[in-house]
Order: C-alpha cells, then sequence, then structure tokens
C-alpha cells in the first residue's frame, strides 16, 4: 500500500502536455495475478489486449486460466469468442448451401445464411469489457475497467465436473510506458463467476504498444496538478 502511494503521489507531479499511452491504438500485455476467492487462493495468468477506439476509451480482450487450491481450474474468455466463430462458420454453411446455380438464394425468412457468418464476425470481436483512461504523466496512466462480457470453463477432472459459466471483473489499473513502447502495469481487481462468490486479488503485466494515433489533435491532453501554495 506505501509503494502504491508513494506511485500516485510522484504521478501527481509529473505534467506533460501528452500521454504518450493514449499515443497508440492497441495495447498487448501478458499478466498474473493471485487472490482469495471462496476462502481459496487462486492464480492467475492470461494475455489481454486493449484497443484504444479513442484516447481515453479502451475495449478489453482477455484470454485466462485461472488455478484454484480447491481443485478447480478456469478457462476465461469473451463470450463473443465462443459464441462467434460457430455462428460463423454454420452462417456461411448454410448460405452456400441455400444458393442455387443461378445464385438465388432460398426465400425462408429463418434462414440467416450469410447475415449468421456476418453476424459470428461482429460477436467475435465484441469485448470483454471496456476501460476509461486517466493520463497523469507522460508516461503513467489509470484506467478503470469493467469486463461484464465474460465467460469461464470452470472444470475439475478429479470430479469430472465440467461447465461454462458467466463471468465478470471490475477493477483499476496503474501503467507505465517507456520511451521503448514497452510498459509495466499493477492492478487490483475484483472477480466473480456464477454460482461463486466475488474474488479479491491483484497483479502485474508487462506489454507494448502499438500502432501510433496519426493525428496529435486525437491525443488528450494531460491535467496539470493543481498548486497548493
Amino acid at each position: 500500500m506505501k509503494k502504491l502511494i508513494l506511485l500516485l503521489v510522484i504521478c501527481g507531479n509529473v505534467y506533460y502536455s501528452n500521454a504518450q499511452f493514449n499515443e497508440h491504438r492497441f495495447h498487448v500485455y501478458g499478466k498474473a495475478s493471485t487472490g482469495i476467492i471462496d476462502k481459496n487462493n487462486y492464480f492467475n495468468i492470461g494475455v489481454s489486449m486493449e484497443w484504444m477506439v479513442k484516447p481515453k476509451l479502451g475495449l478489453n480482450y482477455n484470454l485466462e486460466y485461472q488455478y484454484r487450491t480447491d481443485g478447480y481450474s478456469h478457462i476465461h474468455g469473451s463470450i463473443g469468442s465462443l459464441a462467434g466463430p460457430p455462428m460463423f462458420i454454420i452462417g456461411l454453411i448454410s448460405g452456400i448451401a441455400n444458393t442455387d446455380d443461378l445464385g438465388n438464394t432460398d426465400d425462408n425468412p429463418f434462414n440467416f445464411g450469410y447475415l449468421g457468418a456476418l453476424a459470428g464476425v461482429l460477436l467475435t470481436i465484441c469485448p470483454d469489457g471496456v476501460s476509461y483512461h486517466f493520463p497523469i504523466g507522460y508516461h503513467w496512466d489509470i484506467a478503470p475497467y469493467a469486463n461484464v462480457l465474460g465467460i469461464d470453463w470452470v472444470f475439475n477432472r478429479k470430479e469430472n465436473y465440467s461447465q461454462l459459466k458467466y463471468a465478470v471483473s471490475l477493477g483499476t489499473k496503474v501503467s507505465y510506458s517507456f520511451s521503448n513502447n514497452m510498459t509495466a502495469n499493477l492492478f487490483v481487481e475484483t472477480r466473480k463467476v456464477a454460482s461463486t462468490g466475488f474474488g479479491f486479488g491483484g497483479g502485474f503485466g508487462i506489454g507494448y504498444l502499438l500502432k501510433k494515433r496519426d493525428s496529435e489533435n486525437d491525443i488528450p491532453e494531460v491535467v496539470p496538478p493543481i498548486d497548493m501554495n
């Protein structure tokens, strides 16, 4: 806690005209975390991507593996990543099968065909959640996030248990971007999977910033610290 307070104090006294983190469109990082859920410890590793659709607004994509000390494991992803690909394949096959040699399609209004394939693509790119970024210095960034479109495959091989469950996570991430586009971050969060209690934990990540924004006008300014003198 003391280190986090010191970090925030340092951040609050740093001022530049731009925020390097928000100069880029993508942030990809690996991460590891630990915490407690239902009185059991959990250990989580994964890879995440933020698509910065706006300088302060990011769409979150996560793929994670979690092990709990009670023997259960989780594989986490977005609902779209699970449902989208099958919908695309079924829609594509349906569209091909229901098109005759003259190029006429079946008039059955319940046959989505290629429309189903398009819906599958859109569903696949549906994010796990969103994050909102507050640049507090040229290298520093704070981002609260809410991942509310997640799904976990929960399994325990010893008990022959396997089930898909809705999952959500809420937290805040503090990031530092280096001059070579590498990033380091710390985060705290609460996690919830259907039929389990809320888990609380934290962790760290190492990543990289990709694709710099074309226009400097699309980069937010950092608010200078208030002079208390």
